[in-house]
């Protein structure tokens, strides 16, 4: 290619570093990429994008984010691609703190977040129980004209209920249901098992009742938890209730 004067594609660069590190050559792909870029072929970003992508894919997890942390630091902002492989990673690993960081660094310096960027910040954001960083986030994705699904705004309703806070949940949730897509049959599986492990039992009821409108069939352990949930808490008409919602539903 170099010889014809074709000038490499980010592809041909990756394909290129990923067989490097692959064998753990880390120093001959950072060599080889500032060859390249002495000799006009200029890699993407000065191509940290692909170093730290070939180091994702290599398992070089701590070297990754040492070289994001070199690209801030310089005012250079991964693409966003690379940033989402980035914390994907990182979130999985568990240090979702440095995700969280790491956004607010990068978006200083420009960067806008996609679809996916929401998809994996969102969860991290609620998992931490930061729900109004979470609730930034997702009226963001919606000021770029994602219109919120299950997966965007169910992890918002989880930690809302984590923290104790059933009514905002549930105001959300109701909110949602209008202005998001129709929640799925994991959404109001969670909600039912949050609302039980809370003590709101009433609550879970209702909503399984709703999940059944919905043409949505629940789970069997969320029946078994409501209704004893119910009985013990003395609402035993309604636990009959749900027991015959239940037997009408499976036939039994």
């Amino acid at each position: 290619m170099i010889r014809k004067g074709v000038e490499p594609d980010k592809t041909t660069y990756a394909t290129l570093v990923n067989a490097w590190f692959s064998t753990g050559k880390l120093r001959e792909a950072q060599e080889f990429l500032e060859e390249m870029s002495k000799k006009g072929f200029n890699p993407p970003v000065r191509g940290r994008d692909i170093l730290i992508e070939g180091l994702l894919n290599a398992g070089y997890l701590e070297s990754a984010k040492d070289m994001v942390r070199k690209m801030t630091k310089e005012g250079f902002v991964p693409d966003i691609n690379t940033f989402n492989s980035l914390i994907e990673a990182i979130c999985k690993s568990g240090e979702i703190e440095f995700c969280v960081d790491m956004y607010h660094s990068v978006c200083k310096l420009g960067l806008f977040p996609d679809i996916n960027t929401y998809k994996i910040l969102i969860p991290a954001f609620s998992k931490l129980g930061r729900i109004d960083e979470a609730f930034r986030l997702l009226h963001n994705s919606i000021g770029d004209g994602h219109k919120p699904f299950p997966s965007l705004y169910a992890p918002i309703i989880k930690g809302m209920c984590r923290s104790g806070q059933f009514d905002d949940a549930f105001s959300f949730f109701g909110e949602m249901k209008v202005k998001g897509h129709c929640p799925n049959r994991p959404v109001y599986t969670m909600l039912v098992t949050m609302c039980g492990r809370g003590g709101r039992f009433i609550d879970a009821a209702n909503y399984l009742v709703e999940m059944t409108e919905m043409g949505l069939t629940p789970v069997s352990r969320c029946f078994d938890m409501v209704t004893i949930g119910l009985k013990n808490c003395g609402k035993h008409d309604l636990a009959k209730k749900i027991e015959h919602l239940e037997i009408n539903l499976r036939g039994v």
